[in-house]
C-alpha cells in the first residue's frame, strides 16, 4: 500500500500538540509552546519555526526535534497519530481546519486601529527597556514608534494595554507589516519573555522593522528585533551625519531576509553596502543566524559579526550603560558556534536516551545533585544576605555622627553610579572605595581582580519573578513549585504573585586590581568641572545654567534669579541672619504644590547662586509635598546636605566653614534621630536626590563644556518621589539658604 505523504503533511500540528498534552499559547494564527518559547507554529501553513536551534518543518521534522528522536522513530509516531486524527469525527477535524480567509489574508495598514498618543507605548521603553525619554520621543514624532489601541483578552475578557506597533516600510515608504511589543507584563502567561511578541498577520515577510541613517547605503546592520535595533542605535548612533546605515530587524533569524534587503539596497543605490554588520544576539541562535554569511560573501562588501558584551542582547547592553562592542571576523563567529554547540550536546542529561531502567536509577541521582546545588545556593545566598544585613545596619548609625556623614557625603560626591542602596553597601564595606566595578567589567577593560581578593556584596539588577501562594500562605517561586502546584495555579485554584528578585552581585574598587596610573583616566566617573581650580566666568556660568536647567526640566520649577523685587520679598519673609538678607527660598503654592518657584538674590556673585540654588532643589526634591510636619530643621539638614554633595561634585570646598557645618549638623542629627520611626532614612533620601542631580551635570558637562548629546537615561527620580511617604504638611516658604562663601 502505497504512503499517502500529501496526507501525513496535511495532519494538524495544533492537532499533535493537543494529542500528547503539549501547552501552547495562541497569538492569533500563530501557537507558542510554553516551555520552549522559541518554538512557533504557523496555523495557516501548519508549519513549526523553533528559533533558538534554527529548525523548521512539518509534524515529522517537529516530533523528531521535540522528542529527539531519529526520523524513523519520529514516523512511527506520525503514522500513530494519523490513525488517531483520522478517527476523529469531523466535527473535532474542523477546528484545525484555517479558513480561506485566513489563509489568503494580507495586512493593511488602513485597517490597524491606531492611537492617537504615543504615552504607553514611550512609558514601557523608558521605564521598563531602558531608553532615554528624549530619543523616544523623537521615534513616536518621526512615526518609528505607533500604539495600538487597548484590547480586551479573548480568553481572561481582561483589557490589556496598548501594544507597541513597529511599522515595516518598503521602498516606497509604504507599511507592508509590523512587530507587536507587549507593554503588559505577566510572566504566568507569557513566560520567561514576560510580555507577548509577535509579527502581524499577513506581514510581508521579505521586510522587517528598517530604518536608516544619512542614505544608508553604505552599511547593513542586521538585528534580531526592533527594541534591539533600536537600543544600538541610541548607544552609539548619536550623532548620525555622517553614517549612511541602514538598520534592520528579522523579527527572529531568517536570513533570507537579508538577502532581500541587500537586493532592494543594490537596486537603490546602484551597489552594495560596503559593509554588513550581523548584530544579531549573543547566544546559540544568534550564532547560527549569522553562520550562513560566512560562505554568502559579495565582492566588494565585508561580513562581520558584533555582539554586546553585557548580556544576551543589545537592550540588555543598553540598560548596563555600558556601550562596548565585541567585533568577530565570520571565521571566529563559526569557532564560537561550534564551541557552543557542543557545549549544548554535552549538556544535555544522559537520561534521555536511557532505557527505562536506567532512567529510574538516573532520576534520583539527577534530583539528588539538583538537591545540592539548590542547597549550597541558597546557603551563599544566605551569608551574602548576612552581610549586606550588618553593612546596613552599621551605615544607619553613622548617621549620628556628623563626621561619618561628611565622610559618606564625600564619597557620594565622587560620582560613582550606583543606587542609593547600592552605594550605602559600598561604603559600609570598603569606605575608601573610588572606582567600583564587577569582575568582568573591569576584565573588559584589560584589568584582571587580583587573586584572593573579597569583592563587597551590592543587589543587582530586579527581576520580576512568578510565584505561587501555597494554602499555607507560604510562597513558592515559580521555577520551585511542583507540577502539582503549576497546575492548580493555571487553574486558577491557587493564588499567584509577581515578586521583584534582587539577585546578590560581587564588586570590587579599583585598589583590589592590576590597574596602572595610565588606566585611571578612562575609568573615572566624568567630572562636570573642577571649580576648585577652574574658576573661568564662562565654566562658573555653565554649570549655574545647567543646574537651573535641571530645576526647570526635572523638578519642574521655575527659578527667579534676576527679578529686584526678589531681595523685599526674601527680606519681608526670612529673618534676617549675621549675612543679611537670605540668599534664596523656595515658594510652594498651595493651589499647584508641584509648580515651585525658587526664588534666588539678584545680587548674588555666581559661585553663591550655585550653592543657594543646589541648596534649594534639595528642598525642592525632598520637601515639594509632604503630608506630616517635620521640624525646618531637619529639612534644613537634607537640604543642606543635598547641596554639599552637588557642590564637592563641581570642586567647591567647604573650606573655613566647614566646623560651621559640623556643628549645624550635629544639632540636627540630634533632632533627626527622634523622627527615625516615621520618616524615610535620611542618608538614602539625600543620596538619591543628589545623586540625581550629579548624573544630570556628568551627563551634560565634561571639564566644564556642554555634552552635546546624552550619554545615559535620563534619572527616573520624580521630583517629589523621594518623599512622599512621609507625610509631611506643604510649607509655604522654607527657612534660610546658606551657602559657602567663596
Amino acid at each position: 500500500m502505497a504512503i499517502n505523504r500529501a496526507a501525513m503533511k496535511a495532519l494538524p500540528i495544533q492537532g499533535y500538540l493537543d494529542y500528547k498534552g503539549i501547552d501552547y499559547k495562541t497569538e492569533h494564527n500563530r501557537l507558542r509552546l510554553v516551555d520552549h518559547d522559541s518554538c512557533v507554529i504557523n496555523t495557516d501553513k501548519n508549519v513549526f519555526f523553533w528559533n533558538s536551534k534554527q529548525i523548521s518543518g512539518d509534524l515529522g521534522d517537529f516530533i523528531a526535534a521535540y522528542e529527539d528522536v531519529t526520523p524513523k522513530e519520529a514516523w512511527v509516531r506520525w503514522s500513530e497519530f494519523g490513525r488517531h486524527y483520522n478517527g476523529q469525527d469531523e466535527t473535532e477535524k474542523a477546528k484545525y481546519q484555517a479558513s480561506a480567509r485566513e489563509n489568503n489574508y494580507k495586512f493593511n495598514w488602513q485597517r490597524w486601529r491606531i492611537a492617537q498618543t504615543t504615552n504607553n507605548s514611550e512609558d514601557y521603553l523608558v521605564n521598563e527597556r531602558g531608553f532615554d525619554a528624549t530619543f523616544v520621543q523623537r521615534l513616536a514624532k518621526a512615526d518609528f514608534i505607533k500604539q495600538g489601541k487597548p484590547r480586551q483578552d479573548r480568553q481572561t475578557k481582561e483589557w490589556q494595554k496598548p501594544a507597541i506597533l513597529f511599522p515595516w516600510h518598503d521602498e516606497n515608504d509604504q507599511v507592508v507589516g509590523l512587530d507587536q511589543q507587549g507593554t503588559e507584563i505577566n510572566f504566568e502567561k507569557y513566560g520567561k519573555r514576560g510580555t507577548q511578541k509577535k509579527v502581524a498577520a499577513g506581514s510581508d515577510t521579505r521586510y522587517g522593522y528598517n530604518f536608516r541613517t544619512g542614505n544608508g547605503a553604505d552599511q547593513l546592520i542586521v538585528f534580531e528585533s526592533p527594541i534591539d535595533a533600536l537600543s544600538y542605535a541610541q548607544m552609539h548612533f548619536t550623532e548620525p551625519t555622517n553614517k549612511n546605515t541602514t538598520f534592520l530587524s528579522l523579527s527572529g533569524t531568517d536570513h533570507q531576509k537579508v538577502l532581500s534587503q541587500l537586493d532592494r539596497m543594490k537596486q537603490l543605490n546602484g551597489h552594495l553596502p560596503k559593509q554588513l554588520v550581523l548584530a544579531t544576539d549573543n547566544d546559540l541562535a544568534g550564532f547560527k543566524a549569522a553562520a550562513p554569511f560566512d560562505m554568502l560573501q559579495f565582492e566588494g562588501m565585508t561580513n562581520i559579526r558584533q555582539i554586546p558584551t553585557q548580556g544576551k542582547d543589545w537592550n540588555d547592553q543598553l540598560k548596563a550603560h555600558d556601550p562596548a562592542i565585541k567585533t568577530l571576523t565570520m571565521d571566529e563567529n563559526q569557532q564560537q558556534l561550534a564551541a557552543l554547540e557542543t557545549f549544548t550536546q554535552q549538556a544535555k542529561p544522559a537520561v534521555a536516551k536511557a532505557t527505562t531502567d536506567e532512567k529510574q536509577v538516573a532520576q534520583p541521582q539527577r534530583v539528588a545533585r539538583q538537591q545540592r546545588r539548590e542547597d549550597r545556593k541558597g546557603k551563599s545566598r544566605e551569608r551574602n544576605e548576612e552581610i549586606i544585613k550588618d553593612t546596613l545596619t552599621r551605615v544607619q548609625n553613622y548617621q549620628n555622627d556628623p563626621k561619618e556623614v561628611q565622610q559618606y557625603l564625600d564619597f557620594v560626591a565622587q560620582g560613582q553610579n550606583y543606587s542609593p542602596r547600592n552605594t550605602l553597601l559600598i561604603y559600609g564595606q570598603r569606605q575608601d572605595a573610588t572606582i567600583v566595578m564587577g569582575y568582568k567589567q573591569f576584565a573588559e577593560r584589560g584589568i584582571q581582580v587580583n587573586k584572593g581578593e573579597k569583592g563587597m556584596k551590592i543587589y543587582g539588577a530586579p527581576k520580576n519573578l512568578q510565584s505561587i501562594v501555597t494554602p499555607a500562605g507560604d510562597r513558592v517561586y515559580w521555577r520551585d513549585a511542583t507540577a502539582e502546584q503549576r497546575q492548580q495555579a493555571k487553574a486558577g485554584e491557587l493564588e499567584t504573585r509577581t515578586v521583584k528578585h534582587y539577585q546578590i552581585e560581587t564588586v570590587f574598587d579599583v585598589k583590589q586590581t592590576n590597574a596602572k596610573l595610565d588606566d585611571l583616566p578612562k575609568l573615572l566617573p566624568n567630572r562636570p568641572v573642577n571649580l576648585a581650580t577652574d574658576q573661568s566666568p564662562e565654566h562658573l556660568e555653565t554649570v549655574y545654567q545647567t543646574l537651573k536647567k535641571y530645576a526647570q526640566d526635572e523638578q519642574h520649577a521655575r527659578v527667579v534669579d534676576q527679578d529686584q523685587g526678589a531681595i523685599k520679598f526674601l527680606a519681608d519673609h526670612k529673618p534676617m541672619t549675621s549675612h543679611g538678607v537670605a540668599k534664596g527660598a523656595t515658594a510652594i503654592n498651595r493651589q499647584k504644590p508641584d509648580e515651585p518657584t525658587i526664588i534666588l538674590r539678584p545680587d548674588l556673585p555666581v559661585t553663591d547662586r550655585i550653592a543657594t540654588l543646589a541648596h534649594e532643589m534639595g528642598h525642592t526634591a525632598l520637601h515639594q509635598q509632604s503630608d506630616d510636619k517635620i521640624p525646618n530643621g531637619v529639612q534644613e539638614l537634607q537640604a543642606e546636605m543635598t547641596s554639599y554633595v552637588v557642590l564637592k561634585n563641581v570642586g567647591v570646598e567647604p573650606g573655613d566653614i566647614s566646623e560651621k557645618y559640623m556643628s549645624d549638623w550635629t544639632n540636627h542629627l540630634k533632632e533627626f534621630s527622634d523622627l527615625k520611626e516615621k520618616s524615610p532614612n535620611l542618608i538614602t533620601d539625600v543620596t538619591r536626590a543628589s545623586t540625581s542631580i550629579t548624573n544630570y551635570l556628568a551627563d551634560r558637562l565634561s571639564d566644564g563644556q556642554q555634552i552635546t548629546h546624552t550619554r545615559r537615561a535620563a534619572p527616573n527620580i520624580q521630583p517629589t518621589a523621594v518623599q512622599l511617604a512621609t507625610n509631611q504638611g506643604i510649607q509655604d516658604q522654607t527657612n534660610e539658604t546658606r551657602g559657602p562663601k567663596r
